[in-house]
């Protein structure tokens, strides 16, 4: 029986080509955090650098791949990367191809390095990151709350706290943003440089605008009129009412006292309100006081979220606008 070849044509095109099937290969991929194509867009409009692709093999759409700067981590060797092939598809090459184009596009940003997202639930994405030589730098204790039978939560709020929202007051905005400048660096993080949110003005672009911004459940926790905390859910897939706990702060000299509790405890107040399914969440596992605000409330585990952190692929030449032929064996 003689073995003879079977070419398979890998193609990277722009990601605009089809903004749904985007998001439906991601989904499928990294299924605990979802997104759709709105949010996608969004992205594109207000991430300065980001580039992204749509991986087709012989004709089919099987992967996506992006690349952008970090928001508000300028100074990090770093960019972050999106590399999502589905299964079936794996093993052809696909892979590969979108690694080395966000590889360039990483290099044309003046990065070395790439930050990947994955959950461990995927071993066919845990073994291609550390092939390349990819480490976890965080690992995110993911839940998910499950809202039909959700008990509804007290919410207990220390003396002279108020909690408002950023509907019924978006000026509170920018004290939203200077609480995150003074928590996110409290983060544990493996990386180069602290987490940070960014300017005012990138993160108002980002985070408080776009499809996945609720500002009924930006929850905001206020002293004599100055934000000490706050609580944001955002959309993950809203024909499914599926929420993301986006965000959860305190400013650190009024932590310990339970704000971020009752923060958490408005948006599950405010999820049961409004017919949502699902809330999720997820803390890197040296976060202890997060995951002890977590604990006060009947989460279930999800598989951990996983970050890494690794080097750009070693061939830097830019494939991606071109046709790429990969061969494998085969016998009759």
């Amino acid at each position: 029986m003689q073995a003879h070849y079977v070419r398979s044509v890998i193609e990277l095109v722009a990601g605009s080509t089809d903004t749904v099937a985007m998001a439906r290969i991601r989904n499928a991929v990294v299924r605990w955090i979802l997104i759709e194509p709105e949010t996608i867009e969004h992205y594109r409009a207000t991430m300065p650098g980001l580039r992204d692709w749509l991986a087709l093999l012989d004709g089919e759409r099987v992967g996506v791949g992006g690349c952008t700067r970090i928001t508000g981590m300028d100074e990090s060797d770093a960019a972050f990367a999106v590399n999502c092939v589905l299964p079936e598809a794996r093993g052809q090459g696909v892979g590969t191809a979108i690694y080395r184009a966000v590889s360039a596009h990483a290099r044309s940003l003046g990065k070395s390095k790439l930050e990947l997202l994955g959950f461990e639930d995927d071993p066919g994405g845990v073994r291609f990151a550390e092939r390349h030589g990819f480490v976890v730098v965080n690992r995110a204790r993911a839940l998910r709350l499950l809202l039909d039978g959700c008990p509804r939560s007290s919410i207990d709020l220390p003396e002279k706290i108020e909690i408002t929202n950023l509907a019924e007051r978006p000026e509170l905005a920018r004290g939203v943003w200077e609480t995150l400048c003074e928590a996110m660096p409290d983060i544990p993080y493996d990386g180069d440089v602290p987490m940070s949110p960014g300017s005012f003005e990138e993160f108002a672009a980002l985070r408080l605008a776009g499809p996945r911004h609720i500002p009924e459940a930006t929850f905001v926790a206020v002293h004599d009129g100055e934000v000490v905390g706050l609580g944001q859910l955002g959309w993950m897939d809203r024909a499914s009412g599926i929420a993301e706990h986006e965000m959860l702060a305190v400013r650190g000299s009024w932590r310990g006292r339970g704000i971020a509790r009752a923060l958490k405890a408005a948006q599950i107040v405010w999820a049961l309100d409004n017919g949502l399914s699902e809330l999720r969440t997820g803390n890197e596992e040296r976060n202890l006081a997060a995951r002890a605000v977590n604990a006060n409330f009947p989460y279930a585990p999800l598989p951990d979220g996983l970050l890494y952190r690794g080097p750009l692929a070693t061939d830097g030449s830019n494939r991606s606008e071109d046709r790429i032929r990969t061969e494998a064996n085969g016998s009759d």
